[in-house]
């Protein structure tokens, strides 16, 4: 038999063309499989943070509408709850909750028969709401109740209403107050309008009723989630999960959905994107690869086993970055980019899409803490840090105070100069806690013009001066009012101090709450300390 010579540079042709064929192949499969997984894990946050930021915004927006509309409630005259006359007068004078509420609002008494609205539509203000759910719930509870999105009786407008209790001096209920903003309120609305990518939508979903309020497509309005199909996912989404999923037999068929619950589970914000649109990138990256693989396998056999290393290793390297970064036990950290050609685009995109996914997660959770108009610490984060200073003076057996701040008159600054003046009045008070208090002293804004003030390390008497210090420097302080003279106000302070074991947080507030009532009862503007008995 006689064999055939092949020359060196033939050998080490096919020596080359043979490592390519052994090492690139698997090589790319590990690659991108690794590469996609971890792509598609990208893309899939990238969904949820828009989603989560669409919700949060809606939930921001009925939250600030059923805080106004509550506030509302609280002032009503309860006494005059028959006195038509009187409650339409008094709805008609709060002119900025109809900024808020584009159909207006309704006061109904305990029987269910309406007392009178603003703005007036036809027979509203004599109506029977009996049989509505969102008044029974209030009614049932005494808390805030949502109705499912319907047409209105009367606007004959796609609505959902909010509705809270009226309750007298003895707590008792004695009316239900509904606000109705129409489906179609952009300064609502607005963001869950907006499409996802090309081809995405949102849709806004009752769950209770399963019933879609509103989203991108204004014709999915009030139809039932279960007309779109049924899918695993999206009942799991609807009994309470959160995230993002797969979804096959529901709207727009193979989907990225993305689900978000808000105002405590009554809503779910749905994003849904097909995937061909949103793993577009994986699919476009995998043809490129393919290509690339094809043309090294085929065409370039010489000195390209080098070269395809060479240019392959910082793709390698980052796959490797990415796989690392994946696993529990690491966080997500900038990939080294040494080129300017698609690898480093790829890469430099990359971590440009973490610093916008670590943006995000800061701005959401600096919201999820803090107090929109102050900046303060809402009530939430202010008892979570309040408990853990509680915990550590127990533990080293420090002194720790408390006060309880309220601003004097506040409702007549309202009435006289309007929320906005309100608000700067807010503002101003916060301003003067930042120049006043340590940076160890905690200040939350408990609701409306109540604050807490928690002072770690510091006795009874010493926290009465610091309060003393704090009203007279309140006192002095002007706010500028535009085209009209500078407005001041006092508050009123409620100081306790702790030094023992057997209390909490809520027992603090509690006495320092008595502490505060006493200081408005015996003329305001003034600092009382509690007597303390543990």
């Amino acid at each position: 038999m006689k064999f055939i010579s092949l020359s060196l540079p033939n050998k080490i042709g096919i020596s080359v063309f043979f490592l390519i064929c052994c090492g690139l192949l698997p090589l790319y499969f590990y690659t991108a499989s690794t590469l996609s997984s971890d792509l598609q894990e990208v893309l899939s946050n990238q969904q949820v943070t828009y989603v989560n930021f669409t919700a949060n915004d809606l939930e921001q927006k009925i939250r600030l509408r059923t805080v106004a509309l509550q506030d509302i409630a609280n002032h009503l005259p309860a006494d005059q709850i028959n006195n038509r006359s009187a409650i339409r007068n008094y709805l008609e004078e709060r002119l900025a909750i109809y900024r808020l509420f584009s159909l207006g609002v309704v006061v109904i008494d305990k029987h269910g028969i309406g007392v009178a609205d603003h703005p007036h539509f036809k027979n509203r203000d004599t109506a029977d709401f009996s049989e509505l759910e969102y008044f029974k719930q209030v009614m049932t509870s005494g808390e805030l109740a949502i109705g499912k999105p319907r047409v209105g009786r009367f606007s004959q407008k796609l609505v959902v209403g909010i509705a809270v209790p009226v309750k007298d001096k003895q707590g008792s209920i004695v009316a239900v107050l509904a606000g109705f903003i129409a489906l179609t309120d952009t300064s609502v609305f607005d963001q869950t309008k907006a499409k996802l990518g090309r081809t995405g939508e949102y849709i806004l979903v009752s769950v209770s009723d399963r019933a879609i309020i509103t989203g991108t497509d204004d014709a999915h309005n009030l139809h039932t989630i279960s007309e779109f199909g049924t899918d695993q996912n999206i009942e799991r989404f609807m009994s309470g999960t959160e995230g993002t999923a797969i979804t096959e037999n529901f709207h727009k068929g193979k989907a990225l959905t993305s689900a978000k619950r808000l105002l405590d589970g009554r809503w779910i914000l749905l994003g849904v994107l097909p995937t061909d649109e949103a793993f577009a990138p994986i699919t476009t990256l995998d043809k490129q690869i393919k290509l690339a693989s094809s043309l090294i396998l085929f065409f370039i056999v010489g000195m390209m086993w080098f070269l395809m290393h060479y240019q392959l290793r910082p793709l390698t390297v980052a796959t490797k970055l990415i796989e690392k970064m994946s696993s529990k036990d690491n966080s997500l950290h900038e990939i080294p980019v040494h080129s300017q050609d698609e690898v480093g685009q790829l890469l430099t995109s990359f971590n440009r899409l973490q610093l916008d996914l670590k943006a995000s997660h800061e701005a959401l959770e600096h919201q999820a803490n803090h107090d929109f108009l102050t900046n303060l610490e809402n009530r939430r984060h202010f008892m979570e840090l309040a408990e853990l200073e509680l915990s550590r003076s127990k533990r080293y057996g420090s002194s720790l105070s408390l006060f309880m701040l309220d601003i004097d008159h506040f409702k007549k600054v309202n009435d006289i100069y309007g929320h906005k003046a309100g608000d700067t009045v807010l503002k101003k008070l916060s301003g003067l806690f930042r120049d006043s208090l340590r940076e160890v002293d905690i200040a939350g804004r408990m609701g409306g013009e109540e604050f807490a003030i928690l002072l770690p390390e510091t006795d009874g008497q010493h926290a009465v001066d610091v309060a003393e210090r704090l009203r007279k420097s309140i006192e002095e302080a002007k706010v500028m009012l535009e085209g009209g003279p500078p407005l001041r106000f006092t508050v009123s302070i409620g100081v306790v101090s702790h030094t023992g074991n057997k209390t909490n947080i809520d027992i603090l507030l509690n006495y320092a709450d008595q502490a505060l009532y006493k200081a408005k009862e015996s003329g305001r503007n003034k600092v009382v300390l509690v007597d303390w008995i543990e």
